[in-house]
């Protein structure tokens, strides 16, 4: 992105998530057969959008022994705890109701949420304290049975947590830092490695039988798995993560307390947060057919339109809504439009540029650098200086082709995170080397 950074970018495919189980009980389907199709969809889509991933985690043979043998190591040096766990248990379902298999009010915003995490607040929850809990079914609740579970005790790590946010405050979101401050408020809870559940990878260690590992403290590891060397704490890598603020817990308390507890990972220097993106006013959702499919977005508008258009709109401190007609007007008049102009207006122009750009691009370039530095990190910013720069150049190539050009290899060398296609045209015309250096 012009910083001059080698970049690895790591993700991972959620196949042991509760709620692929309940998924599949909807569709008639088997849970690993929908994740994998899921997980290929997903892949097709990055591929679709131009989004190069270096390493994506899927629950093959050797990540579930790379995860496995990260807790039992855990385990064997006394980090993790017993502890015995009143889980509310349906008879008509025969679960014990954890995360997808129950309902609920948040006990701390109350909203309505799922078990584990509220999307609403951000705050964990435990499914015994969820506010009118019914299983998925819509049952009321009326039984609770006491399980032994593995935990890490998260409060053992105040101080560590404390000092590591004070350190790294500039690269943190300030949601991210309102939401670890108000936890810190009080004790932290317990964060469950293990849960009764027949869905996900089995507990490595001898005593807890029908359990498996939390699919939320599963990630870390597998994320390691996917890039182990550049995850080492002396691998001099920084470690910058991306993520719906609805995840915020995971990531900057469960996760980080994990990373302290095996001794030898790097720990995130900044955690960038998004929020809802809403659709024509309500939730994507799903189960209820209240969506936009990514790849059919793409189908429909191509990788450059897509990206660009949704950074201009991107949620990044507060929610923001989506409608494709908003969307496609957006993405009419504030790129297809000016690029046409450009385009008619340099028609009869050679595809080069002077020796020295004018000084009113320094400022595009400024920006842009500071809107992809992670503690200033603004995909909003990004696209708004680079919608401001085309308009200014389609208003201004006829009677000024030299600052047309120049305006059009800045976008060249600045522009690849939000419109790679474009990026990489311009700069085969114009960049200096007249390579492209691919960025994600």
């Amino acid at each position: 992105m012009g910083l001059g950074h080698r970049v690895r970018y790591v993700t991972g495919i959620d196949h042991h998530q509760t709620y692929v189980v309940t998924m599949a009980r909807t569709r008639h389907r088997d849970p690993a057969e929908l994740a994998a199709g899921y997980g290929r969809d997903i892949r097709e889509t990055l591929n679709s959008a131009r989004i190069d991933v270096d390493a994506v985690t899927v629950p093959d043979d050797a990540c579930v022994a790379h995860v496995q043998e990260f807790f039992a190591r855990l385990h064997q040096t006394g980090r993790l705890g017993r502890r015995t766990w009143n889980f509310p248990y349906s008879r008509q379902t025969g679960r014990y109701l954890l995360e997808a298999f129950t309902t609920g009010h948040c006990p701390e915003c109350l909203a309505p949420t799922s078990g584990a995490i509220c999307e609403i607040c951000g705050h964990p929850n435990d499914a015994g304290s969820l506010l009118l809990c019914t299983d998925e079914e819509g049952n009321a609740i009326t039984e609770r049975r006491a399980v032994d579970i593995l935990v890490l005790p998260l409060e053992h790590y105040r101080d560590r947590i404390t000092a590591h946010y004070e350190r790294h405050r500039a690269g943190m979101r300030p949601h991210v830092l309102r939401f670890v401050e108000e936890m810190l408020s009080r004790p932290l809870p317990d964060f469950p490695v293990s849960y009764p559940a027949d869905w996900g990878i089995p507990v490595p260690v001898d005593g807890f039988p029908d359990q498996a590992l939390n699919a939320w403290a599963e990630m870390l590891p597998g994320l390691t798995h996917s890039a182990t060397g550049a995850w080492a704490h002396d691998s001099h890598h920084e470690l910058v993560q991306f993520l719906g603020y609805d995840n915020t817990y995971f990531f900057s308390l469960a996760h980080l307390c994990l990373a302290f507890a095996h001794g030898g990972l790097t720990t995130p220097t900044a955690i960038i947060t998004n929020e809802f993106l809403h659709l024509e006013g309500s939730k994507f959702s799903t189960t209820r057919g209240h969506l936009i499919r990514a790849r059919d977005l793409l189908a429909r508008h191509g990788a450059d339109a897509v990206r660009f258009g949704l950074a201009l709109d991107n949620p990044e401190h507060q929610r923001a809504d989506f409608t494709e007609a908003a969307f496609a007007r957006t993405v009419e008049t504030r790129l297809h439009a000016p690029l046409i102009a450009l385009r008619a207006a340099l028609a009869d122009h050679e595809p080069r540029t002077p020796s020295a750009p004018p000084a009113r691009l320094d400022r595009y370039h400024e920006r842009m650098l500071r809107a992809y530095a992670p503690e200033t990190f603004s995909l909003r910013e990004a696209a708004e200086a680079t919608a401001q720069l085309l308009s200014l150049l389609a208003d201004r190539a006829t009677d000024d082709p030299d600052l047309a050009l120049h305006g059009l290899r800045a976008l060249g060398e600045r522009a690849a995170p939000l419109l790679p296609d474009l990026a990489a045209e311009l700069h085969a015309r114009f960049g200096r080397d007249r390579t492209v250096t691919k960025t994600r």
